[in-house]
């Protein structure tokens, strides 16, 4: 019962982890489209906003890649070496939790700066606009990486919990 309960909480994770990762690389298709719109008026806010979309749908598309092999391999090491597979997950969930904490500080850093910047620098249209740019894309991967901590915390849970059995 034990590895049929785990193996629900992996799965359950981790096709989270490939739907967020189409759901990263559709917004940032999506923000292209969009930013195409005002490029001419709103140049430098624009491709702020395309080269930072590219960077979300390169990141997305990998995400969604390499999560079907990674989910390969731990449902056999979860089936086959179940204690070694709960030391080593629980280590690395560890870890990717403590990142989130980082990685969410910088981007709120980053929401912070660019709407300073924004508001200051609004007579320089190229630096309110990359501010702007920076901005938004700032804003969507902290939602994003709030929703990722709080499904990546789910699953540590059960691996604790699972660990303690």
């Amino acid at each position: 019962m034990f590895v049929d309960e785990m193996h629900d909480a992996l799965m359950l994770y981790f096709d989270g982890e490939k739907h967020a990762g189409l759901y990263l690389a559709a917004a940032g298709a999506v923000i292209i489209v969009f930013a195409a719109v005002l490029l001419r008026p709103l140049r430098s806010f624009a491709v702020t906003l395309i080269v930072l979309a590219i960077a979300e749908i390169a990141s997305g598309v990998g995400l969604y890649l390499r999560t079907g092999p990674q989910i390969k391999s731990l449902v056999a090491q979860l089936g086959s070496e179940p204690a070694r597979f709960h030391s080593e997950e629980n280590v690395r969930m560890e870890r990717v939790q403590r990142n989130f904490v980082i990685v969410q500080y910088v981007e709120l850093s980053m929401i912070i700066l660019g709407a300073i910047l924004a508001v200051t620098q609004k007579n320089r249209p190229v630096i309110a606009g990359i501010a702007l740019g920076l901005l938004i894309h700032a804003a969507l991967l902290l939602a994003f990486d709030l929703i990722a901590e709080r499904r990546g915390a789910v699953y540590l849970r059960s691996l604790i919990a699972a660990s303690e059995t």
